[in-house]
């Protein structure tokens, strides 16, 4: 017997949405693996800052607090980089390959912090928008401590939501690891703890709460446990520092939710305020029936506390640099990008049908998917090409000069030559940088009596200047180092000239034997 079933039938209805559904699923599994796949791809060696990371991590763990004296982080994410090339070596790839760890155990992480917060539809968004966001992605691949921040926020959000509706030991125990965890990862931690601590302290108070009493106790206990590493911390905050930035202003703060939705590409800057209009719906939008959506004059309380939280710690943060004339980037904040996407989530469930919701969605996905996609192409430093000629051309009794310092940890680390190497502008080894009282030693500096020593010491043998006028704030005194050298020893040959392609550009110059 042949079941006919209508094309207008219930049946039929009933198997489309079961297709349409399917289809959806199969989609939202597909940028999720896209997103851990791209977790895992870069190009180009490490630039300064992971070059850096990998250099002071190579100490014993018992060396770390002296080595990071003159960096200025804290210790968590080096020790975890220590024993991790142990085990895996020191491997562009290999050290890349930690930060990308904490970057995929953030999915199911913040998958299960979205259900808490606004149920599976703010879950599911939430997933999609951490696997395709350009900015954990581009942290994902790269040797430094902003992915493990973000898993860290996440798990914050997590233990502050289980203390206030379990109130167990267990759960005021996770909060108070985490925020200790989190502090000894980034000092810019403190500003989440700070904000996350006025609000409690606030419902301890005005509504006393006991849950908030409670999860004021688990962040003292973790800001205690950070006591110990105060005084390396008191010593970084008066001789280290990054003297070539300005302070932020006003500005930074939608820097930052441009940073978090990418970057400063069309593309980025469309998702950014697709984005912001989602976080209105989170905040004061409401279902109604017949498929509408009206603006209520309330905000939603998990979704805004959330919110709180995130851009609280970061107009703080923005303020307090600013005050106190500090340097300031975008990926310090690295915590408050999870919660953002989750509040975007919440924002996205709020649209009354399931196209609208999909359809918000896949416009964030396809975005935020080009960002990804170009940003996994984008070669980091040239350090590499650099490296390639000096191995192939540099000989024993050359010397090899990085004008700034800020290019030798890169470069160094890839070099097998017998040359001697030299910094600007003192002298030292080229594998890390000494950010002590870097101001005071940038004003003592030399170009002329810096280029003369350089020649005395290569004698007749050939000097090799590794230089950019792009890093500040040495831009004047290595371009006087190259007009020294040309007067010692002539007009050089250039192997290796700046490209624009690469984030980190360099230069190479290869100057002959003194013309006098």
């Amino acid at each position: 017997m042949t079941l006919l079933v209508s094309q207008r039938g219930p049946l039929a209805d009933e198997l489309r949405v079961i297709r349409r559904r399917d289809w959806a699923a199969v989609g939202i599994v597909a940028v999720v693996i896209a997103g851990v796949v791209l977790r895992f791809v870069s190009r180009g060696p490490l630039w300064l800052d992971e070059a850096q990371s990998v250099a002071i991590a190579k100490h014993s763990l018992a060396g770390l607090p002296a080595a990071l004296k003159h960096d200025g982080a804290p210790p968590l994410y080096y020790a975890l980089l220590h024993l991790w090339m142990r085990v895996f070596g020191d491997s562009t790839f290999s050290v890349r390959a930690l930060s990308g760890i904490p970057a995929v155990l953030a999915l199911p992480v913040i998958v299960r912090l979205g259900r808490r917060v606004g149920g599976d539809a703010v879950g599911i968004a939430s997933v999609v928008l951490l696997a395709i966001s350009p900015f954990a992605i581009r942290y994902a691949v790269e040797t430094r401590m902003y992915s493990l921040l973000l898993l860290l926020s996440l798990a914050g959000a997590h233990a502050v939501l289980s203390v206030h509706r379990h109130r167990t030991k267990a759960a005021t125990a996770g909060l108070a690891v985490v925020t200790a965890a989190a502090l000894y990862t980034h000092y810019y931690a403190v500003f989440a703890v700070g904000v996350v601590g006025a609000g409690e302290l606030w419902l301890a108070w005005r509504r006393r709460d006991p849950a908030a009493r409670q999860a004021l106790l688990a962040l003292v206990i973790g800001c205690v446990a950070f006591l110990p590493w105060v005084p390396v911390l008191l010593y970084q905050a008066r001789h280290t520092g990054a003297p070539w930035q300005a302070p932020p202003d006003g500005s930074a703060v939608l820097e930052t939710i441009d940073s978090w939705m990418g970057g400063e590409s069309s593309a980025a800057q469309f998702a950014a305020l697709v984005a912001l209009a989602a976080v209105v719906l989170a905040l004061i939008g409401r279902r109604r029936g017949a498929g509408q959506v009206v603006l209520g004059t309330t905000f939603a309380r998990l979704p805004s506390r959330l919110l709180a939280a995130a851009l609280g710690s970061l107009v703080v943060a923005v303020i307090v640099d600013a005050v106190g004339r500090q340097a300031y980037a975008p990926r310090y904040l690295a915590m408050g990008v999870g919660l953002f996407l989750v509040v975007v989530g919440c924002g996205i469930a709020v649209l009354p049908s399931r196209r609208a919701r999909r359809t918000m969605l896949a416009v964030l996905v396809v975005a935020e998917l080009g960002v990804c996609a170009q940003n996994a192409w984008q070669p980091r430093s040239q350090a590499g090409l650099v490296a390639a000629v000096l191995d192939q051309q540099a000989r024993p009794g050359d010397v090899v000069v990085y004008c700034p310092d800020q290019l030798g940890p890169p470069t160094s680390r890839l070099l097998h030559t017998g040359a001697r190497q030299v910094v600007f502008p003192n002298f030292a080894g080229p594998a890390v940088v000494d950010w002590v009282d870097y101001r005071a030693r940038i004003r003592a500096a030399n170009p002329q009596r810096f280029a003369r020593d350089v020649s005395a010491i290569a004698g007749d043998h050939r000097v090799w200047l590794v230089w950019s006028l792009q890093v500040k704030p040495l831009t004047n005194d290595c371009s006087g180092v190259i007009d020294n050298l040309v007067a010692l020893r002539g007009i050089p040959r250039q192997p290796v000239r700046r490209d624009p392609a690469y984030n980190e550009t360099m230069s190479l110059n290869e100057y002959g034997p003194p013309t006098g």
